[in-house]
């Protein structure tokens, strides 16, 4: 049974292993301090970051970070999906998609216009798996390192 709740449902240390192997799958290193600030931050204490958990039979299996954001040019708000992580173990038992129709229902509950997420180019798992729920842009997206950076890959 899939069954999915608030994030901080469940123990630090349960979305820490999580959070780690999504990151793991991007190749980026997280430290304890960047663990931690994180996982304040889903706390909802000063920021707009959320996150929901999937627990399949009682484990926690697969989360997702999301946050609101302005649209100016529409005059509305969407939501914006930062992280998406399914165990290989559970995949394609439905477990994306008991994430993704939450955070739909919290989006119609907040009545956003959109849901947005990025993904690699060449993840292409993931690609078929978001065909489902939405349809990609023509949009390219940027980033501007602020100094200050190393230059290490960041997401």
């Amino acid at each position: 049974m899939i069954e999915v709740v608030e994030v901080r449902q469940i123990k630090f240390k349960q979305w820490a292993e999580l959070y780690k192997s999504y990151a793991d799958f991007y190749k980026v290193d997280l430290t304890p301090q960047q663990l931690g600030t994180v996982w304040t931050w889903l706390g909802g204490h000063g920021t707009e970051l959320r996150g929901l958990a999937a627990l399949v039979d009682g484990a926690p299996r697969g989360i997702i970070h999301y946050r609101s954001f302005l649209r100016p040019l529409a005059g509305e708000v969407g939501i914006f999906l930062d992280d998406v992580y399914v165990c290989p173990t559970v995949r394609r038992i439905g477990v994306g998609k008991a994430l993704l129709d939450r955070l739909n229902d919290i989006a119609e509950a907040q009545d956003c216009s959109v849901i947005r997420w990025i993904t690699a180019h060449d993840n292409q798992g993931a690609q078929t798996f978001y065909d489902q729920f939405g349809k990609k842009t023509s949009w390219i997206t940027y980033d501007h390192k602020m100094s200050g950076e190393d230059g290490s890959q960041k997401k």
